[in-house]
């Protein structure tokens, strides 16, 4: 392996196959200011961010394609690239000056839409200061104390200010030639996707296969590349007429449910109980009520009817747990499926043995539950039962297919189950669960550290029966 320094960057060869094949292996670009990272085209799927600087970011271009090299130095060649992961390299690149790399807090949730005299807005635009406080809030790092030049001077509310200075120093919002940044002008659906991109330094993914193209997004449109992502990635959707409108205003509840659908928290099917919405704007039949609340914190911890697990009271190495009430549950332990009916006294082993290594479990009532984990090959998959768990059946997820979850952004479906990372099972109420993956998108080939979610619901309707309710 020789490395060659250049203008802005370090190129890394196989040595061995340079003459014949070339033998780049990738790069290592430095791209200094950092806020430049987006305006300069580096967020594309060949570039991963590496290490972040007070004033650059570090990147790893990846050349494409396969390795360029006969047979004879293949083994040779695949031996050096192991030691040029962005794992390997990121824990090796050291930066003078480092700062943090924000990332957005998917594991907390974050109230990141306010209220003004107990008015939350839904159908109002949600202005271009608004989005930097929100953004600002579901980002997680360990400079947001730090004091950031502001560099415009139209944004004179003190906790704007710090937000918008904050994301302007990445670049991931930005101002106008005139040097204002215009706090109180709304977002368009065109700006807001792409912010929807920058805020976890994302690369637009491409769409599988074809599809009409919206009507009103021309080719070459500034946007184009992150409405087709936000729409593959089932951020965002267009409208029934074929539209996108991407110069229409996004308003606050549609900006709340892409958001909780990039945070894997999308609320739509969540039961939201009586007197749990402190809005006076904010109808119960609102399309995104129960989003919005989630976004501005007012949802309760747990679902109305269902109860926080007891953890002094579940059985030892316990893997996974579900309680439908103070006194009922479910355990399971390594192989074992236990049950209880007095608060965890005492706990009673039911049916035989299980083969997946369980992760999750919800049951519906006494008899039927899921049980979710993975099966002898790795491969995530749900579990059903109908006679309390004495015995499990897989549930056919073809059910699943083609409905909430992005498999036709894939050649095919099993190849979308195939890049799932994590999956769990989140109660939505009593007789909904959602079912919430965490994914590679197909075409991020490079990016292989980017990933996204994806989320369908679950309800009974009989026995042995799940029916799959389509996205609000």
């Amino acid at each position: 392996m020789t490395l060659e320094e250049r203008a802005g960057g370090v190129d890394v060869y196989h040595a061995p196959s340079r003459e014949k094949w070339g033998g780049l292996m990738g790069s290592i670009e430095v791209v200094s200011p950092r806020s430049a990272f987006f305006s300069g085209g580096y967020d594309s799927l060949p570039y991963q961010v590496l290490a972040m600087g007070e004033d650059r970011v570090y990147l790893w271009k990846s050349p494409g394609g396969g390795a360029a090299t006969g047979s004879e130095e293949l083994a040779d060649y695949s031996r050096v690239a192991q030691l040029l992961t962005t794992d390997v390299l990121r824990a090796n690149l050291q930066p003078a000056h480092p700062d943090s790399l924000p990332v957005l807090n998917t594991w907390d949730h974050v109230a990141y839409l306010t209220a003004e005299g107990g008015a939350i807005r839904p159908d109002a635009p949600l202005t271009r200061g608004e989005l930097a406080l929100a953004l600002c809030a579901l980002l997680e790092a360990d400079n947001k104390d730090t004091s950031f030049a502001d560099p415009f001077p139209d944004v004179t509310d003190p906790d704007c200010a710090r937000a918008v200075a904050y994301l302007a120093s990445y670049g991931i919002l930005t101002g106008y030639e005139d040097g204002t940044f215009r706090p109180d002008a709304p977002v368009s659906r065109a700006a807001f996707a792409v912010a929807l991109h920058r805020c976890q330094f994302a690369a637009p993914v491409g769409r599988y296969g074809s599809r009409e193209d919206f009507s009103d997004v021309p080719d070459g449109f500034w946007a184009g590349a992150y409405l087709d992502s936000a729409l593959v990635l089932g951020w965002m959707s267009g409208y029934d007429d074929g539209t996108f409108r991407p110069s229409l205003s996004v308003t606050r509840a549609q900006a709340a449910t892409a958001l909780n659908r990039v945070l894997g928290r999308d609320a739509s099917r969540t039961a939201v109980p009586d007197g749990t919405n402190p809005f006076s704007d904010l109808p119960a039949d609102h399309w995104a009520c129960a989003n919005v609340l989630e976004a501005a914190g007012a949802l309760p911890e747990m679902p109305e009817g269902i109860v926080a697990v007891p953890e002094d009271a579940l059985p030892r190495e316990t893997d996974a747990a579900f309680f439908r009430s103070p006194t009922e549950g479910w355990a399971v332990c390594g192989t074992s499926l236990r049950r209880t009916t007095n608060g965890g006294d005492t706990w009673r082993t039911v049916g035989q043995p299980l083969t997946p290594e369980v992760s999750d479990l919800f049951f519906f009532d006494d008899r039927r539950g899921l049980l979710l984990g993975t099966d002898a090959r790795g491969a995530w998959q749900v579990w059903e039962t109908d006679d309390g768990g004495e015995s499990w059946r897989d549930l056919i997820l073809n059910i699943l297919w083609g409905l909430d979850f992005p498999t036709e952004a894939f050649p095919l479906d099993e190849d979308f189950w195939k890049a799932v990372v994590s999956a769990r099972l989140r109660p939505a109420g009593t007789d909904a669960v959602y079912l919430t993956v965490r994914y590679v998108p197909y075409e991020s080939i490079y990016a292989r550290d980017f990933t996204a979610y994806a989320q369908c619901v679950l309800t009974t309707a009989e026995p042995g029966h799940y029916a799959v309710p389509a996205s609000a």
